[in-house]
């Protein structure tokens, strides 16, 4: 974020001139809890008439690590079906992990308005639940998300489908939590 003395210094204007950008609605500022002005670096670019290219991103997702064969076939269905990408993004996680590595990367990206397609094989592949939200956000920062694969499934399915994730999410956890355990009392026992 640019403050607004160094806003004017890359635009070469005075501040008066950029608070009638602001009123004229060339230029939105971000306004901060001390009702400080801070600015986009890529509004200011785009004022200035520099242009970035924006990414065709391809995002796969397993759960786990003995997954490895599934996450290669979906980057290679991703590919097959997408032919003019700029980068693939592959996550191993629950997909009810919201800190997973790729999907944080990803995020970042849509909101630094860097992505202008996402292509995914289903949806709970980004996400499991809040993909309306990832949706919306999407839009807001004229991202296309393209689904290849939306299956028609009665509520019933999808009702269940949720409540296994979560059940093996949980267990996953709880699974973590165990040799956390076991490998604390092994470091007592030693000590």
């Amino acid at each position: 974020m640019l403050r607004p003395k160094e806003v004017c210094q890359r635009l070469g204007i005075s501040y008066a001139t950029l608070r009638e950008y602001v009123k004229k609605g060339y230029i939105q500022p971000v306004v901060l809890q001390s009702e400080k002005w801070r600015f986009r670096e890529e509004d200011v670019e785009r004022l200035m008439g520099i242009v970035r290219k924006r990414k065709v991103i391809l995002y796969a997702r397993v759960s786990s690590n003995t997954q490895k064969d599934d996450l290669i076939n979906q980057v290679k269905y991703l590919e097959e079906n997408v032919k003019d990408y700029d980068q693939v993004i592959t996550d191993v996680g629950s997909s009810l992990n919201m800190k997973r590595k790729g999907f944080l990367k990803l995020l970042r990206m849509i909101l630094n308005n860097e992505v202008s397609k996402i292509v995914i094989a289903y949806p709970d592949r980004l996400v499991m639940f809040g993909f309306e939200i990832i949706e919306e956000v999407c839009k807001a920062h004229n991202c296309e998300l393209v689904v290849l694969n939306k299956e028609d499934k009665t509520p019933e399915q999808e009702l269940i489908e949720d409540l296994i994730s979560i059940l093996v999410s949980f267990s996953e956890k709880l699974q973590g939590m165990r040799k956390e355990k076991v490998k604390k009392c092994v470091e007592e026992l030693k000590a």
